[in-house]
């Protein structure tokens, strides 16, 4: 369990705990050619705050594309393609 201390406390508790509750690991593939949009599934019901790259097998950077977060899907693009990712979406 993730604390902040101060002013706010209760309330930021309750905010990183409740999005940490909705966690999701995905093993994706970059698609070719680079900086091309693809999606992400996460069945959360609810949009997603963040995604951190946990492992890759090349150097690339992935980042957000334009398109706007979903219920169901995140959208991303990699500036390397064909990367093999391993991503949690939370």
């Amino acid at each position: 369990m993730i604390r902040i201390r101060g002013n706010d406390e209760a309330q930021w508790n309750e905010v990183i705990n409740k999005a940490i509750d909705k966690t999701r690991f995905a093993d994706v593939s970059t698609p070719n050619p680079a900086n091309t949009e693809f999606s992400v599934e996460h069945g959360f019901g609810t949009i997603p705050i963040g995604f951190i790259v946990i492992n890759q097998d090349q150097a690339a950077v992935t980042y957000s594309s334009d398109t706007a977060w979903d219920a169901d899907f995140i959208y991303l693009k990699c500036d390397t393609a064909l990367v093999a990712l391993r991503l949690l979406i939370f």
